[in-house]
């Protein structure tokens, strides 16, 4: 669903269309280096009736030598393209991390889940039990309604569960576009992921780096277009004139021009562009770091959390065979309802924190992968997916 998600969302689709339209950019930057052709009429008032107030005209204007203009400009519109590029690897990065950041958080909503119906079987049938001993004299009938308000609680934590789990699935089929039913339980695998130790310095080819790059130079594209516009402009101009008594006339002229802007701004703007490039070059040190504490934080999560499930796992283990003594003691006479309750209570709340913990370290585990291994080769070597370990 993910490699279909990223081509059909609408915000994928909107950055594609910036990239073709940065690449018409590139086309019409190279065109610069044609002639330019214009035409026109023009009428003034003429009271000599021997005169025309009409005159037509054709030229054709070839710049020479622009002092780095033509290719200063070229150079903006491949920046532009490059930028459009990046922004264009980084949405699709960032929409291929919120999905399995939406996918985990749904996976571990439907575990707790099912963490909570059995807790709430449970407690059912204690209910049940409390309400038979009670009838035999054997317990006070008050305690009956305190044995229905733990089960109340445990129906209280179920309702969230599920209204987290739903609210998951919305948002996944939201970023989806279209109708899905949920033919199954979503699951994944916790571990599969976890077999390697992707280094944490980010890889040079990562979207958020190259669009830094992208911004670095299309800045320092600004600031050579800046400075060639202090450089004067050398053309050769050929043009008809249809007009007046001569008649028709052509000429040819090599002319000069050149436009320091308004009260000598190119000074200022060149200056100006000069600080965008070093703070665009600041601006990717600190995408490079804020990206490395990422991989640093995700590789730390993982571990952590793989060793948290782990241990809850063991915990887990030893409290369903503590729930299991305690009902055959609560058969004898030797444990209280309230005790084999709390043991139903600790066994759900172990489940729903072991799903959250392999849920979490199934994340980072898929973070560091987008971020490291790229997220063409994260598509192309994704594992299948598998039932949580979790039950």
């Amino acid at each position: 669903m993910l490699p279909d998600m990223l081509e059909q969302h609408p915000a994928v689709r909107a950055a594609d269309q910036q990239r073709q339209a940065a690449a018409q950019e590139v086309d019409g930057a190279r065109w610069q280096y044609f002639p330019t052709p214009s035409v026109g009429a023009e009428s003034s008032n003429q009271t000599n009736p021997l005169l025309d107030s009409k005159t037509r005209f054709a030229r054709l204007q070839q710049p020479l030598w622009t002092g780095g203009r033509l290719t200063a400009q070229t150079d903006r519109a491949r920046a532009q393209l490059e930028l459009a590029e990046a922004g264009w690897r980084e949405q699709r990065q960032s929409l291929a991390t919120r999905w399995v950041e939406l996918w985990a958080e749904a996976v571990a909503a439907a575990t707790r889940v099912e963490a909570y119906v059995e807790s709430e079987a449970l407690h059912q049938r204690y209910v049940r039990r409390v309400q038979a001993r009670a009838s035999e004299g054997q317990i006070a009938r008050s305690e009956i309604q305190l044995s229905v308000s733990r089960l109340a609680n445990v129906q209280a934590e179920l309702e969230l569960a599920r209204t987290q789990q739903q609210q998951a699935l919305n948002k996944l089929r939201q970023m989806w576009g279209r109708p899905w039913s949920v033919a199954g339980p979503l699951a994944f695998s916790a571990t599969y992921s976890a077999a390697t130790a992707p280094d944490a310095e980010p890889p040079e080819d990562h979207p958020v780096l190259q669009k830094g790059r992208a911004q670095i130079q299309l800045a320092q594209a600004e600031a050579d277009l800046a400075k060639a516009r202090l450089s004067p402009e050398i053309y050769v101009r050929g043009e008809i004139v249809h007009g007046d008594i001569t008649g028709e006339t052509r000429k040819a002229y090599i002319g000069l021009s050149t436009s320091y802007g308004g009260g000598l701004s190119s000074l200022s703007a060149i200056g100006s562009a000069q600080s965008r490039v070093e703070a665009q070059r600041q601006d990717l040190e600190v995408r490079r770091r804020d990206l490395s504490d990422q991989l640093t934080a995700d590789q730390l999560q993982r571990t952590s959390q793989q060793q948290r499930a782990l241990q809850l796992q063991q915990a887990l283990e030893a409290a369903q065979a503590y729930l299991q003594s305690s009902e055959t003691q609560f058969d004898n006479g030797r444990r209280s309802w309230q005790e084999l309750m709390n043991s139903a209570r600790e066994k759900a709340q172990l489940r729903a924190q072991l799903a959250d913990a392999s849920a979490q370290a199934w994340l980072a585990a898929e973070r560091l992968r987008l971020n490291t291994q790229g997220l063409d080769s994260y598509l192309s070597s994704s594992a299948p997916l598998a039932a949580p370990v979790s039950r």
